[in-house]
């Protein structure tokens, strides 16, 4: 017996956000990537909306409620877009980031057993540095397109009638 179609779309969802994951982490653990902290709050739409999209799938949800989860999941990929931008314009230098993304206040004073743990210590990735890019673009660049592409396929799918339908006295799922 076949899926519904609206219970595919959650499936995908949550398909979709566990390899956008996936990558971030390759990246991260397989090439030595080091995410700064708005990388690391990236990633944290893609985990909810892979949450939502299994719940959507593993659960016997009607079609209104399967497209509510799919409705949360576009708002999740809007989000992260949004912030993706914040990023972008971080890394271009369009506004400022907060201390804790571009870097410690090293103007403040510091004691000596401050300055041995800075010593010791690996230092932050900063947020208004590119560490990797690829055709010229930086990795926030293509989290921003990749998220704003979610967003609108997001939209088309809650918008198609089709896959909404109540599936009443059918027989089929």
């Amino acid at each position: 017996m076949s899926r519904p179609l609206d219970a595919r779309v959650c499936t995908w969802i949550a398909v979709v956000s566990l390899i956008s994951l996936g990558f971030a982490f390759t990246l991260q653990y397989g090439f030595g990537v080091e995410p700064c902290l708005l990388c690391t709050y990236q990633r944290i739409p893609y985990a909810v909306a892979a949450g939502f999209g299994l719940l959507g799938s593993l659960l016997p949800l009607g079609p209104s409620k399967r497209r509510t989860v799919v409705m949360f999941a576009t708002v999740l990929f809007a989000a992260g877009a949004g912030l993706a931008l914040y990023h972008l314009g971080v890394e271009q230098a369009w506004w400022a980031g907060s201390n804790g993304c571009t870097g410690e206040n090293l103007a403040a004073p510091m004691t000596l057993d401050d300055l041995s743990t800075a010593l010791s210590t690996k230092p932050k990735a900063r947020c208004d540095a590119v560490p990797w890019e690829v055709f010229g673009l930086s990795l926030t660049t293509w989290n921003l397109i990749w998220s704003s592409f979610l967003t609108l396929a997001g939209l088309g799918l809650i918008f198609e009638a089709r896959i909404w339908r109540e599936r009443r006295f059918s027989g089929r799922f």
